[in-house]
């Protein structure tokens, strides 16, 4: 029955059977089968941190390497019969469609690792839906408060911070910062040089909420861990829900959240040595919740891989050594976070990862033309262009380190790519010898999709060294490099899209230049 179908596709459809379309394509969708079952294996959560499933560096590792072995056995087949000779199509855009089969057949072997992580996604989603994951995530984040929550930072004492004088005026001239930037050197220097006159900051060490002070390192002035799942909004209004139970000395309400919080960790068969009672009376000291203890936020020390240090987060404040008292009491706190965090993450991140595939797209592409490039002349000249664009990029550094611009690679480049462009339409136009064109055209169809890009970094590079300020006080930042910046992959999907156009011309004029004079 194989070999039928192999004579049917030979008689019938021979670039078919030429470039083994149909094989690979069954063999890159079982491919893509069998990893997105890996994936969805990988994305088991062990909520009692007794056990981790990570197959995630071996699956890679296979993957590559079963990439090249298909890969070898792949070209081996398709090398074997040259289209071009043995049956030349009188198509005019035969060769454009060989390369697009060819470029089908490398977005499958390269891109195992896109239904990997769509499998384990999916997985990490399917243990609860988004609103049984906010809800849950959010009493986490309100327990933190009362577990081993980090401060917010207070208000900046301006007096002492030397910000304002003592007739309460600013130091700051605030029309000057309220005025719009027009692009001057003038405006960030005015403003550096009243901002560097203030050496330090001095924050107050209290705050106020509903018009009391509390300290500030009261339970009132605690964050809330935050989920990717739940806003910085929805964090606030929950901070302030449970800053409201603890002025109005609702009780109730806060034994209600630690009872929702130990039954998930009953649930999740977490360790603890706490309960309900013991947890309100060490925590629960009003009305100034100042004198309360500490409850250690692990069983063991590092629980998790996942870490998060407040004392580089500029909004938070944690407490000093002295203020840390930490009683007999745990709780898996940060087994339970980075757990539901993977989940909130499965929630928040998408699942189509648009730059992502971008990525493969591009991988595809360079791998295709590097195969078609190779199929379309010689292994000799292939070799000689590979040599050559070696040699040309040393030559090119060289100049690049010699110079005094940082783009001077960048535009040499690109003339390089122009040059060799001109000289392969030169012979072609002139139908002169074809032993001159191999090395030009291997070149030119490797780079051609790379003129758009250099392009875009050379125009991105100009407004960041002109058209950009910033450092710790202030920044500048024009319009044209924002809007670089943030289209960046629409660019490159054009450029991917116009890549393919031009291959499709270009293919008719390699069908014509294949029927030039040898010598």
């Amino acid at each position: 029955m194989f070999k039928n179908i192999q004579k049917q596709l030979l008689l019938k459809y021979p670039l078919i059977w030429n470039t083994k379309f149909i094989s690979m394509l069954i063999i890159g969708i079982i491919y893509h089968i069998i990893y997105f079952i890996l994936g969805y294996f990988e994305g088991t959560i062990d909520f009692s941190n007794k056990s981790k499933y990570d197959i995630e560096f071996q699956s890679v590792m296979f993957g590559i390497l079963l990439t090249i072995i298909l890969t070898i056995l792949w070209l081996v087949n398709y090398f074997k019969n040259n289209s071009l000779k043995s049956f030349y199509s009188k198509s005019k855009y035969a060769l454009f469609y060989e390369w697009f089969q060819i470029f089908i057949i490398c977005t499958f072997l390269i891109s195992f690792y896109l239904p990997f992580s769509f499998g384990e996604q999916l997985h990490q989603r399917n243990y609860y839906s988004y609103e049984e994951t906010q809800k849950r995530c959010e009493i986490i984040s309100l327990a933190d408060i009362f577990i081993d929550g980090s401060f917010s930072q207070t208000e900046i004492n301006s007096l002492k911070s030397d910000l304002i004088d003592e007739s309460n005026h600013s130091k700051i001239n605030d029309t000057t910062i309220n005025n719009t930037i027009d692009k001057t050197e003038e405006y960030v220097n005015e403003i550096e040089e009243q901002v560097e006159q203030i050496s330090h900051y001095t924050y107050k060490n209290y705050i106020v909420f509903n018009g009391k002070k509390y300290d500030e390192f009261s339970l009132l002035n605690r964050n809330v861990f935050h989920f990717t799942i739940n806003s910085n909004e929805k964090d606030s209004i929950n901070k302030i829900k449970v800053k409201t139970w603890l002025q109005n000395n609702d009780k109730q309400e806060i034994k209600s959240l630690m009872s929702a919080y130990l039954r998930m960790i009953n649930e999740h068969h977490l360790s603890t040595n706490l309960t309900l009672n013991e947890w309100l009376d060490i925590t629960y000291k009003s009305p100034l919740f100042k004198d309360f203890l500490y409850i250690t936020p692990y069983k063991n020390e590092y629980e998790t891989n996942r870490y998060y240090n407040y004392y580089n987060d500029s909004r938070m404040r944690q407490s000093t050594e002295q203020n840390e008292r930490y009683s007999k009491y745990f709780v898996q706190q940060n087994v339970l976070k980075d757990k539901y965090e993977t989940v909130s993450e499965a929630y928040t991140n998408p699942i189509i990862k648009y730059d992502e595939i971008l990525a493969y797209f591009y991988g595809a592409l360079g791998f295709s033309l590097l195969i078609f490039s190779f199929r379309v002349t010689t292994g000799k000249s292939w070799l000689i262009a590979v040599l050559t664009v070696g040699i040309i990029n040393i030559i090119l550094g060289i100049f690049s380190a010699l110079g005094s611009s940082s783009n001077i690679y960048l535009y040499l480049s690109l003339f390089t790519i122009l040059v060799i462009s001109f000289y392969f339409f030169l012979i072609y136009n002139n139908k002169r010898s074809l032993d001159l064109s191999r090395i030009a055209l291997n070149i030119l169809l490797w780079c051609f999709p790379l003129i758009i890009p250099i392009l875009y970094f050379i125009v991105r590079e100009h407004y960041l060294r002109y058209h950009y300020y910033s450092d710790e006080y202030s920044q500048y930042i024009s319009p044209e490099y924002r809007w670089l910046e943030n289209n960046i992959s629409e660019i490159f999907l054009i450029n991917f899209i116009l890549s393919i156009v031009a291959l499709f011309f270009l293919s008719r004029i390699i069908r014509n230049w294949k029927g030039l004079a040898e010598n």
